[in-house]
């Protein structure tokens, strides 16, 4: 069978097809209406609690319910703070992560009013609390993946600094104990199959969530 298009394009190629879209997917968050931004926030986080209530195995009244694995949003990002306020209320631990050098992450515990400080890596806002590796932090249940936009094949764009690609692929989909990760994005940002380029280090997602609710994307099995 003869490569398809899209797998024998050259990584410059690629390279150049995803900075276009980046620019454009961009442009298009920057010019959706506040109010609209903002309703669609809301609805985010109703259709994040909303899953992990029917899908959640929740231990007893009397013991933590698991951790979340979410970030910040930085406008014009969805906004996650009702998300990650709602999953404090609800219980749940909630871990945002920390941009380290070489691209990694580490993860810092977020609560309401925690000390916030702008990243020397990346234009975002991070816990200043201590920093775990993701191994160590309590009982992982789902992790919340930003994305620019996510196709319909389940390929995932970001902002290009390729933290998270790097970050998933030391926690793959198929290994038994993988902690399932979501994406997170505006309605207009679920593109159909095969709009995402993508490279041998992109990382997939089963599913995403919009503030429609959650949708199955990919070929990669149920989200969780």
């Amino acid at each position: 069978m003869s490569p398809s298009p899209r797998a024998s394009k050259p990584p410059a190629e690629v390279g150049a097809d995803k900075a276009r879209l980046r620019r454009s997917l961009r442009q298009a968050r920057a010019a959706l209406a506040p109010a609209d931004r903002q309703d669609q926030s809301a609805a985010l986080a109703r259709a994040v609690t909303d899953h992990l209530g029917r899908t959640a195995v929740l231990p007893a009244d009397t013991a933590p319910r698991p951790t979340i694995a979410a970030y910040l949003g930085v406008d014009p990002e969805p906004d996650t703070a009702p998300l990650l306020e709602e999953l404090h209320r609800l219980g749940y631990g909630v871990a945002v992560p920390v941009c380290e050098p070489g691209y990694q992450l580490s993860w810092t515990a977020w609560a309401p009013g925690v000390p916030l400080q702008r990243s020397v890596r990346a234009p975002v806002l991070e816990p200043t609390g201590p920093r775990l590796a993701f191994e160590d932090l309590p009982d992982v249940a789902l992790i919340l993946v930003p994305a620019l936009a996510v196709d319909r094949a389940g390929h995932r764009i970001g902002q290009g600094g390729g933290y998270y690609d790097r970050f998933l692929a030391r926690h793959p989909l198929g290994h038994a104990d993988a902690v399932p990760r979501l994406g997170v994005v505006y309605r207009s940002e679920l593109l159909p199959a095969g709009d995402v380029p993508t490279e041998p280090c992109d990382q997939p997602l089963p599913g995403v969530f919009t503030a429609d609710g959650l949708l199955e994307v990919g070929s990669l099995g149920p989200p969780v």
